[in-house]
Parts: structure tokens; C-alpha cells; sequence
């Protein structure tokens, strides 16, 4: 967890939607539908804090995170980054937006191009960005791979002559390559080894501490979510549940969705465990495609009312900095 945590609003998302739509017809394409991947996300990370976003597989989370950074084009809402709307700059603009916002990808063997060298992969920054090159951007990269655990004479090795822990550690150093303030880290332990998953944990604090970085950390180990993290965000089915403080949350959660994850999420005390009362969510997570009307975890939700079928819940803060959308959270 980071241990310096700035009012001021660092990246603030408002309302933001990505439908990837549905097309029909093989020459005139016509769009007949539309997954509402993300469906109007509102929350604010702050300067120098760790926000988690949890939620199961398909709730899109990863979705939200590349359309932050404009991966993705956005289908409606805005991204503020440092107070400008990242969505209307081009150019130059959008390049120096870039260098200050990275992004770590969930799978270490995908996100790493086989035909580079660690030097070309890690480098590639510096020269996009016009921080290096030649003998000096050599020099940088194997600062950058001494900084996160690696030896510096590795830089002329391939991505398959590394392990998948070791090979995460190189994607970090590409992320750290540009001197950004804000990384999203889109699931960046779930593909290695249980043993490897608190290296690059402790890694990713310990240079937050060192580079004062702002994180985005998406996740589905909750575990490991309350650890690192300062808040959390829940989604579910392109919306989010409710946020809190991450004690606050994992004290006192408000959304019955956020008590079903909860309950799943094992208790290193035995007596505890036996005397918890585990939530099993019945049916399957609905279609994107078409999402349920009025709350959208109706369709599971084992307290759900008439009212939960028609109308859609408000996202409301019931207590300082705990947010919910839910017609029978109080």
C-alpha cells in the first residue's frame, strides 16, 4: 500500500462507456447490436494512491482500463489526466499523455514481442519518446532492469530465455521506461506462479514508494487486492457496485455482490472459517449483449425486490467516501 495518499485528483473517469458493437451482412455491414462492455463508470484515483478494480471474469474491468489510456476509442464519457480530457488531444498532446500514463499487461508471455531483445523491448520508449538512444538508451535500459530485480547484462536475451515472473519484471521496466506518474496494472500476477505473485507485488510497492506512482491495480485475488491497495472499485457487468475505503469495504460491504465475493475469500483462521456463512451466487452472469433492466445483478441477487426489476439503482455515498448503487444498501 502506498504510504503518501494526495487529496488532489490525479486521473478523475466520468461516465465513461465502450459498446463494441455487432455488425451483420458481408458487404454492407450493418450494426445490429452492441456489447456493452463498460456502461458509464465514474471514480477519481488520487495522486500517489493504489485503486483496486475487482469483479469476475467478462465484467470489464480490463476493458475500462485500456479505454482509459485510449487502447481503446471510448463510445461516450471522458478521461480527465491531470485536468485535461485525454479524448480531445492529438498529436504532440496525446504523445505527452502517453509518456505519463503506462500500462502493465496481465500476460507476461503475450505482451513481450518474441523477435526483440530485451534492450529493443524496454527501449522502445525512450526513443518513442525522445528520452534516449544509441549507447545512452543501452545504459538506461540496464538501469531500468537493475531497478526491478534483473541483471543488467540481460539486455541482449530474448523473451523466451526468461521465466514468466522474470519476464513480468521486464514489462514493469518498459512501463517505468517513459518516468510516468500513473500505471494501470491490468491483472499483472494471474498468469504466474502462486511463489512468483509476491515478488512482483512487493515490487510494484516498492517502487511506488521510490517513484511516488499512482496505480490502477486490476485484479481477481482479493486477497491480494486488500494488501496492495488504498481503495477498491467493484464491478459488475460494465458498472460499478460500490467503492470504499479498503477496510471499510472489507469490514462493512454494502452491495450484496460485494458480500457474495467476499464470502468466497478464505479466512487463515480456522474457527473464523467454520462460523462464516458462505454466499453461493445462483444462474450465470447475464449476456452484455443484453443486460438485465433496472439493477443489472437482479437476475442473481438473493434479496432482490420488485423495485430492483424496473429501476436502476443510484449510485449514492451512504458514508464518508463509501459509495454503492443499490436500492436496499443503508
Amino acid at each position: 500500500m502506498s504510504l503518501v495518499v494526495s487529496n488532489q485528483s490525479l486521473v478523475r473517469v466520468e461516465n465513461l462507456v465502450k459498446h463494441f458493437p455487432i455488425r451483420q451482412g458481408i458487404i454492407f455491414q450493418r450494426q445490429v447490436s452492441a456489447v456493452k462492455a463498460v456502461d458509464g463508470v465514474s471514480f477519481d484515483i488520487r495522486r500517489g494512491e493504489t485503486m483496486g478494480l475487482v469483479g469476475e471474469s467478462g465484467c470489464g474491468k480490463s476493458t475500462a482500463g485500456r479505454t482509459m489510456l485510449r487502447l481503446y476509442d471510448p463510445t461516450g464519457g471522458r478521461v480527465l489526466f491531470n485536468g485535461q480530457n485525454i479524448y480531445e488531444l492529438k498529436g504532440r498532446d496525446m504523445l505527452a499523455v502517453r509518456r505519463k500514463a503506462q500500462m502493465i499487461f496481465q500476460d507476461p508471455y503475450a505482451s513481450l514481442n518474441p523477435r526483440w531483445t530485451v534492450n529493443a523491448i524496454v527501449g522502445e520508449p525512450l526513443w518513442v519518446h525522445g528520452l534516449a538512444t544509441g549507447r545512452a538508451q543501452t545504459e538506461r535500459v540496464q538501469e531500468l532492469l537493475k531497478l526491478v530485480g534483473l541483471n543488467p547484462m540481460f539486455v541482449n536475451r530474448y523473451p523466451h530465455e526468461f521465466s514468466g515472473g522474470q519476464r513480468q519484471r521486464i514489462g514493469v521496466a518498459r512501463a517505468l521506461a517513459s518516468e510516468p506518474e500513473f500505471i494501470i496494472c491490468d491483472e499483472p500476477i494471474s498468469a504466474l506462479d502462486v511463489s512468483i505473485q509476491a515478488q512482483v507485488v512487493n515490487l510494484l510497492e516498492d517502487l511506488q514508494d521510490r517513484l511516488t506512482l499512482t496505480y490502477l491495480f486490476i485484479a481477481h485475488d482479493l486477497s491480494m487486492v486488500r494488501h496492495i491497495c488504498d481503495r477498491v472499485a467493484v464491478m459488475y457487468l460494465g458498472k460499478i457496485v460500490e467503492l470504499a475505503l479498503k477496510d471499510e469495504l472489507y469490514s462493512h460491504p454494502l452491495h450484496p455482490y460485494t458480500q457474495a465475493l467476499l464470502s468466497a475469500v478464505p479466512i487463515p483462521d480456522p474457527k473464523a472459517e467454520r462460523k462464516r456463512k458462505r454466499i453461493i451466487l445462483t444462474g450465470d452472469v447475464p449476456s452484455p449483449v443484453n443486460p438485465p433492466s433496472g439493477c443489472r445483478f437482479r437476475t442473481r441477487c438473493p434479496i432482490a425486490v420488485d423495485r430492483c426489476h424496473t429501476a436502476e439503482p443510484a449510485w449514492q455515498e451512504l458514508s464518508r467516501g463509501h459509495w454503492v448503487a443499490c436500492h436496499l444498501a443503508e
